[in-house]
């Protein structure tokens, strides 16, 4: 297991042998956190992979390590929860599917909001065919910061920096690109777009399930960077480079639009999730769901199983216990890989699409994009450096 900031609440569900982290002060403060102080301390995960007395993963580091601990992970036999995103690129993606194929493990992403009655609610109400057909959906996910530009300096004696940096490029230490801050570089993340955009996405393609595997056209209408770009690439090195400001149009094949946005102050909000059917509009986000739609469900209910559906037969239950549950009976946890990959992969390329300023067809059946040159092809994977390669 890695440490993280997150505030996981495990108890009664899983027992923490194991702490990992290369930045040694973390996996201390986390050890005394989570673990009670008990758990043991590692700086290097790859030890505890053939462990027998180790059942799971829980994956908590910088996007740009998921992918990789993931695979091993599974193929070393362990189940894993997995923090969202859960890859940096696409082709990431697809070595995540050919190891859950090859092995009889559990994966689930932590995209809690799936786990939560009120996105459920939501996405069941989508879902019924009561309002009609989906018009749009519109998921505002919050501006980027900027910052630098920043100053290199020693990395603390704690941390590996070149362990940390893992697959990415190697580069002078920065301590803005490190722990909560990175984020905000494309060499680790993909911005706002790939943090609360797989949340609200996700929940998004989750409604409109039936089309989203359809041809999509994926636009930028509206783009801020803190740096300039050549070839869609940062050219500045000492700066936050992924966007602050944005709007992308989805358009689905014979389907509705999904707009991603940093803001919706025309529509009302600035974080959540607006759908607007033949029918009526509703909004949901963490902590309202409102709208006509929702008020009338007082006294026309949706039929329970429409949100047993959703739950897969289960009831109401924390995120982390789905995971155990799914664990226990080897099924399907609520957030799966390939359902996350699905919305998140729609993240990706509309972070393609924000970098090269331009429109982009995508194949989310087939993960990849139509007839485009090599620019955007080139962006669905990225080279590792040597020796963080992913098996």
């Amino acid at each position: 297991m890695a440490s993280h900031h997150a505030e996981y609440n495990f108890d009664p569900y899983l027992r923490i042998r194991a702490i990992c982290d290369v930045d040694a002060g973390r996996s201390t403060l986390y050890n005394n956190r989570f673990g009670r102080g008990e758990a043991e301390v590692h700086g290097d995960y790859r030890g505890l992979l053939h462990r027998a007395d180790i059942d799971a993963f829980v994956i908590c580091t910088p996007d740009h390590w998921h992918a990789k601990i993931a695979v091993e992970a599974l193929r070393s036999g362990k189940d894993v929860y997995c923090e969202k995103p859960l890859t940096l690129t696409v082709a990431e993606g697809k070595l995540i599917h050919r190891a859950l194929s090859e092995t009889d493990r559990v994966l689930q992403v932590g995209t809690q909001q799936r786990s939560d009655p009120a996105f459920q609610m939501a996405v069941a109400l989508a879902r019924s065919g009561r309002l009609g057909r989906i018009v749009r959906v519109t998921a505002a996910i919050g501006a980027g910061p900027t910052g630098g530009p920043f100053p290199t300096t020693e990395p603390p004696p704690e941390l590996d920096w070149d362990r940390w940096l893992g697959q990415a490029p190697e580069t002078p230490y920065i301590a803005e690109r490190c722990h909560g801050n990175f984020r905000w570089w494309y060499e680790y993340s993909g911005g706002k777009m790939t943090d609360w955009g797989a949340h609200h996405v996700d929940i998004a393609c989750w409604a409109i399930e039936p089309l989203r595997y359809s041809s999509v056209a994926i636009a930028p209408v509206e783009r801020r960077f803190p740096v300039p770009l050549e070839n869609g690439r940062p050219c500045v090195a000492d700066c936050y480079n992924t966007p602050t400001t944005f709007r992308v149009e989805c358009r689905f094949e014979d389907g509705p639009e999904l707009v991603i946005r940093d803001s919706a102050p025309d529509l009302g909000f600035d974080n959540g999730v607006l759908f607007e059917c033949e029918g009526g509009r509703f909004f949901v986000n963490r902590g309202k769901l409102t709208g006509r739609p929702i008020e009338e469900l007082e006294s026309l209910p949706l039929p329970e199983e429409t949100l047993a559906a959703l739950r897969r037969g289960r009831g109401v239950m924390p995120h982390v216990a789905n995971f155990y549950w799914s664990c226990r009976e080897r099924s399907s946890p609520i957030s799966s890989a390939a359902e996350h990959l699905v919305s998140l992969n729609i993240c990706h390329v509309a972070n393609i699409a924000l970098r090269l300023d331009r429109s982009v067809d995508w194949s989310p059946a087939n993960e990849s994009l139509h007839g485009d040159d090599q620019v955007a092809d080139a962006m669905l994977s990225r080279t590792p450096r040597d020796g963080f390669e992913i098996a």
